[in-house]
């Protein structure tokens, strides 16, 4: 380990064992706060690997890069972040027939419902309250609300549609 620089222990091994997780060739360590040999080890193999002298030696650059790859590998493991959708009121209100930016999303949380249950056969991704859509919207009023629409996107349709897709 540098004299200069005085790196967490347990973070550069944490950092190893992600790469070696994921598939680096790295050897497996554990984060027990000491740079033993089986620590120097994994990194000499870690800066072999990444083009850096291989001396153990945790400076900069090579905390640097250790970091950054832990990183990644941390990042494309993630957990898909959420996304909530929102439309304005004017963008919430769509006829049969008409089109909106609104549509696009009932029709993908159709799509998703129609894969659980039947009866929502012909959704496809238009942007238009087409007959498909209509009779989808139709239909999900019957069953969470026990009563029949034309079909039109409303605020309360939405409601009605999102909490069906979140229930699947």
């Amino acid at each position: 380990m540098n004299e200069e620089h005085q790196f967490n222990i347990r973070q550069i091994q944490r950092a190893l064992r992600i790469l070696h997780k994921n598939g680096e060739d790295v050897p497996i360590v554990f984060e027990d706060g000491i740079f033993g040999e089986e620590t120097e080890r994994a990194v000499i193999a870690f800066q072999a690997l990444y083009g850096l002298a291989p001396n153990g030696i945790v400076d900069y650059e090579t905390w640097t890069l250790l970091m950054e790859a832990a990183n990644r590998h941390i990042a494309g493991n993630a957990e898909p972040f959420p996304i909530f959708p929102y439309v304005s009121d004017e963008e919430s209100s769509v006829l049969p027939d008409e089109e909106g930016k609104a549509i696009y999303f009932i029709q993908a949380m159709l799509i998703a419902i129609g894969e659980k249950y039947s009866g929502f056969d012909g959704v496809t991704l238009s942007g238009k309250n087409d007959e498909a859509t209509k009779n989808a919207i139709i239909k999900i009023h019957r069953i969470t609300e026990g009563e029949t629409t034309d079909g039109s996107l409303s605020r309360r349709t939405w409601n009605s549609v999102a909490r069906l897709f979140n229930a699947i």
